[in-house]
């Protein structure tokens, strides 16, 4: 009986010690996006080049929503800039408008989005002011390129200039624990202006060759 005795009381002994081991609770793995941006052409004659990480240059995406009653359809802006904080240059571009049912969806569906970006992939846009505010009838999609110079000063593309040029190409599609994506490539060439006070006229430069590779988040 003694013998018995002594193996239950190691047992228990045992028991104990394991039952204060803290176990190592190991989080799931994370999944994130590779998300680069990178921007390269001609401004004015000069060659530009903004690439992510450097020169603390970093892509950022956005949108802009105007929402209407039905049976108008809702739109939807989607912004993609590449900017630092130590650099006043930048190239922002505004692409839309994805129309919806609000009534039906308070925003844009996953498969909506995707969609989107799919039908506007691998053909020439045309540019829009979307600066103003989206205009409830209109249907065509486009895009606007806003560039910032070295002083801090904005230059806006404008839809009525002729030759312009810009053409998407979707690069992919992908989903992480931040959000859903569109990762793509623009190659586009237009003027870019802006009012100047002193003079009180209005001065434009040229933007050729250009490409920028970023997103759009959903």
């Amino acid at each position: 009986m003694k013998i018995i005795s002594i193996y239950f009381s190691l047992l228990l002994v045992l028991f104990s010690v394991s039952s204060c081991i803290d176990h190592e609770v190991i989080p799931p793995p994370t999944n994130i996006l590779d998300l680069n941006a990178t921007y390269v052409g001609y401004i004015n004659g000069t060659q530009v080049e903004f690439t992510q990480n450097v020169e603390n240059y970093r892509g950022y995406s956005d949108k802009y929503s105007a929402i209407y009653a039905s049976p108008s359809f809702s739109k939807l802006l989607f912004i993609s800039e590449i900017k630092s904080f130590t650099n006043q240059r930048a190239i922002r571009l505004t692409f839309g408008s994805l129309d919806w049912d609000a009534s039906a969806n308070t925003t844009p569906t996953l498969t909506m989005f995707n969609d989107f970006q799919i039908a506007n992939s691998g053909i020439n846009l045309p540019f829009r002011d979307w600066a103003s505010l989206i205009d409830v009838s209109s249907t065509i999609d486009g895009v606007q390129v806003e560039y910032t110079d070295q002083n801090g000063i904005t230059w806006i593309s404008r839809q009525s200039d002729p030759g312009q040029v810009a053409n998407f190409t979707l690069l992919n599609q992908a989903s992480d624990n931040t959000g859903d994506y569109s990762l793509f490539e623009v190659n586009f060439s237009c003027k870019v202006w802006r009012y100047n006070i002193q003079t009180q006229l209005d001065e434009s430069i040229n933007i050729s060759n250009s490409k920028l590779r970023s997103w759009f988040k959903n």
